[in-house]
């Protein structure tokens, strides 16, 4: 091999990269050498050696020598007197002293206020002893003719039947009953109010939520009518004019009659009235009697009849709310009704009005003042 060749060899990739590693481990083993010889010559021998002794040294003794003392007390220092004032022309000045702040107020807790939702209204009242449950159907009889022409009359009647819950006499027959008419057009019948008052003969007074059914019997009198029952009171319808409907169907008819004679041309809206001197008798006439037919039907409607229900008709008064006797108290209409503010009386009923006085409280001292009969 040629020293050209091998020179051109190191120019290679190759050749390069064998000759980086020969470097590389030669400067290795260079620097190894190096250290291990640095090592060796570093190391020396250190000997320690112990002190030699002094033949004359010897041992230290330690004394302690106490002698008379006094102690030391420094004087107290004597307190400087103050300068003399400065003399001026000036008055002296009078010190002043300035009043020391007064320490904030404690910071007090929020109150929270809230509005009682039970004030003014009353608690509500127990039940007493002697009661009916809802729904009670008494028994009565009118003592007055009831007529709807005269609607502002009122339906009075008596309780015809004893009234008895556990035992216990609640209403006793004779007891009064007071309520209001209504007209009811569609059945022909008379109806009531919803507020009733019973008055017992002793003057007690209790106002109830009721209404007045109708109480009928069979032909034969032993059982009980189709109709028992029903709403409102039953009684005799009364017309008022026999002849009014005869008046109305003849208006009505001559109004027909008219407008059929009237002489009438057609047009491009239609048959129309022609305006001739013929037609004016036909189409006055038309006009004059449908105006007394339509009044002649308002009377019938307004006025045509009317019902009757005769003194001593039976009827049933049903109790829609709780019976309570110990409600029943002398001047008990006198208080507004169980679903009112339960207010004073005077509120309503001024004495300077209506004349009435306070109403006397009844005595709590005796027991339970039910009637006997």
């Amino acid at each position: 091999m040629k020293p050209r060749d091998f020179l051109n060899f190191f120019k290679t990739k190759s050749g390069k990269l064998v000759l980086f590693v020969v470097i590389f481990g030669g400067g290795l083993l260079l620097f190894s050498a190096l250290r291990d010889r640095s090592r060796s010559g570093g190391e020396l021998d250190v000997r320690v050696t112990r002190p030699q002794k002094n033949p004359t040294d010897k041992p230290q003794v330690v004394q302690t020598v106490e002698r008379p003392m006094l102690p030391f007390h420094p004087p107290t220092p004597k307190p400087e007197p103050p300068p003399p004032p400065a003399k001026t022309n000036e008055p002296p000045k009078v010190g002043v002293e300035k009043p020391k702040p007064e320490p904030p107020p404690a910071a007090l807790a929020s109150l929270s206020l809230f509005a009682d939702s039970t004030a003014g209204v009353p608690e509500p009242k127990g039940l007493g002893s002697v009661y009916a449950p809802f729904g009670r159907l008494i028994s009565c009889e009118t003592v007055v003719t009831v007529d709807s022409a005269s609607i502002q009359t009122p339906i009075i009647g008596l309780v015809t039947e004893n009234v008895y819950h556990a035992g216990k006499l609640v209403i006793p027959a004779g007891t009064e009953v007071h309520g209001t008419a209504q007209t009811d057009h569609h059945r022909e019948r008379i109806a009531s109010g919803t507020t009733w008052t019973l008055v017992w003969q002793s003057g007690e007074e209790l106002r109830l939520k009721a209404v007045a059914l109708d109480r009928e019997f069979s032909g034969d009198q032993e059982g009980w009518g189709i109709t028992d029952g029903s709403a409102g009171l039953r009684g005799r319808v009364i017309k008022s004019d026999d002849l009014a409907e005869i008046k109305l169907f003849a208006a009505t008819f001559l109004s027909g009659a008219a407008e059929a004679l009237t002489e009438k041309q057609q047009t491009v809206f239609g048959p129309v009235n022609s305006p001739s001197l013929n037609n004016a008798p036909f189409e006055g006439a038309q006009k004059v009697l449908s105006v007394y037919a339509q009044r002649i039907f308002d009377t019938i409607q307004r006025d045509g009849f009317y019902v009757r229900v005769p003194s001593g008709k039976q009827f049933y008064l049903y109790v829609v709310q709780t019976i309570d006797r110990s409600d029943a108290v002398i001047g008990g209409t006198l208080k507004p009704f169980a679903d009112a503010d339960q207010t004073n009386a005077a509120a309503f009923l001024p004495a300077s009005a209506s004349g009435v006085g306070p109403t006397p409280k009844p005595d709590t001292t005796r027991p339970n003042s039910t009637p006997t009969f």
